[in-house]
């Protein structure tokens, strides 16, 4: 079967579709999405829409090497489009000789080339009330990290790694509950980089906080988040305050920069190098600690470059990468697929000074098939990491999840 498939030509529907509930309500066959937040700087009442696209390119390392030719050709063909998709997590196979395993049903590479995009406005919705009590399985308990932690404790003693970010798996059964459904509760997060795409084989439904990187012509901006804490209802200045007060958060935090910024090294102009360090996004139930690394990119440095110098991200592998994505390979044991890969956007010819990508860091993020959905959420492990305290951490940053599925906490997750 050929990685890139034309698909049958449908109607084209008049203007995508006028609200966000009727996005999200369109068949599957159809693949719409919507990107809500900040993708290529949009604002925050709007959304990008898409449905009926002109070709898909799904596959592994030889979906990837066709990427930059089937851009060209579609942008050409359609200069109002965009394609849309993600990357799974074990790509990373691909770029670097690492013990990843192959997920059983997703795809590494998966991209759809839609002719038409649009900013809409997202207008009033509602999020639905959880038909049922759903239940959501940790495939780790709090015996089990514990153990996990002291062994990549134990790497960081020996002088393997310094950080690396370990995940624990979710799974719950959706039963009747509609995933549509499940997105609208989801999206209350207010994380600045949600997505939705549907599909005939799965849905993805995002909630991230954090840009993997964006491109613009010859800039490219990345940032990495790294540091967590509660938010206390309406106040949000005492943790903020907290957060930015945290030398161990700061640390972390630098830790991954540096490590952003040797990977832009590769494919930037080094003295355009630059980095912000240690601004907060402030959500509903979070306040994160994020920095922004930015450069300019040399002549010849295109989609093909930029994922092999950057993916996946090192807010969710640990430092230095290569070493800490073995170590946890070694730990975690099962893949982790679009949890913790990427998903984006890109419009126009990447070669050319008119293109825009941007993509987030797909953490906080559900993948649901056959009535099924599946997630990883993690947090960084250094050597003076508490595991109490950073299981909690995890734990923190699952529960909007748990609240989109209705559940109020993982069964197994008890201490």
């Amino acid at each position: 079967m050929p990685t890139a498939a034309e698909l049958p030509r449908h109607r084209p529907l008049p203007l995508v579709s006028k609200s966000l509930d009727g996005l999200l309500s369109q068949p599957a066959e159809a693949r719409p999405v919507a990107l809500e937040g900040r993708w290529l700087d949009g604002a925050p009442d709007e959304f990008w829409a898409a449905s009926e696209p002109a070709s898909v390119l799904e596959g592994s390392g030889e979906a990837l090497r066709e990427l930059p030719a089937w851009l060209s050709n579609h942008s050409l063909r359609y200069p109002d489009g965009a394609a849309i998709g993600f990357l799974s997590y074990e790509l990373a196979r691909h770029i670097e000789p690492l013990p990843l395993a192959t997920h059983h049903s997703l795809p590494d590479v998966s991209f759809a080339y839609y002719p038409r995009v649009e900013r809409l406005r997202v207008g009033a919705t509602r999020a639905p009330r959880p038909q049922d009590a759903i239940r959501v399985e940790s495939g780790v308990d709090f015996k089990m990290y514990r153990h996990a932690v002291e062994r990549v404790r134990s790497y960081i003693a020996a002088g393997d790694i310094y950080q690396a970010n370990l995940t624990i798996p979710f799974c719950a059964e959706l039963g009747d509950e509609p995933a549509e459904s499940v997105y609208l509760r989801m999206r209350c997060s207010g994380a600045p980089f949600r997505a939705f795409m549907k599909t005939p084989a799965r849905m993805i439904l995002s909630s991230s906080p954090e840009r993997f990187f964006q491109v613009a012509g010859n800039h490219i901006l990345t940032s990495p988040i790294k540091g967590t804490i509660a938010r206390d209802g309406y106040d949000y200045q005492r943790p903020q305050a907290a957060l930015l007060a945290s030398e161990k958060d700061r640390a972390e935090n630098l830790m991954i920069v540096d490590l952003v910024r040797n990977d832009l090294g590769r494919i930037c102009k080094y003295a355009s190098i630059r980095a912000r360090l240690w601004e907060t996004e402030v959500l509903p139930q979070l306040v994160h600690l994020v920095s922004h690394v930015e450069g300019t990119l040399r002549p010849g440095a295109g989609i093909l470059e930029i994922i092999a110098a950057l993916f996946p991200c090192g807010s969710i592998t640990g430092a230095p990468k290569i070493r800490a994505m073995e170590i946890l390979a070694e730990i975690e044991r099962t893949p982790r697929g679009v949890s913790m890969g990427a998903m984006g956007i890109i419009r126009g010819t990447p070669e050319s000074d008119r293109c825009r990508m941007d993509f987030n860091v797909s953490i906080r993020t559900m993948v649901i098939e056959e009535g099924k959905t599946l997630f990883n959420v993690g947090g960084g492990i250094v050597y003076d990491s508490d595991p109490l305290s950073e299981y909690a951490e995890v734990m923190l940053k699952a529960q909007p999840l748990f609240d989109a599925l209705g559940a109020r906490e993982a069964v197994g997750s008890s201490q």
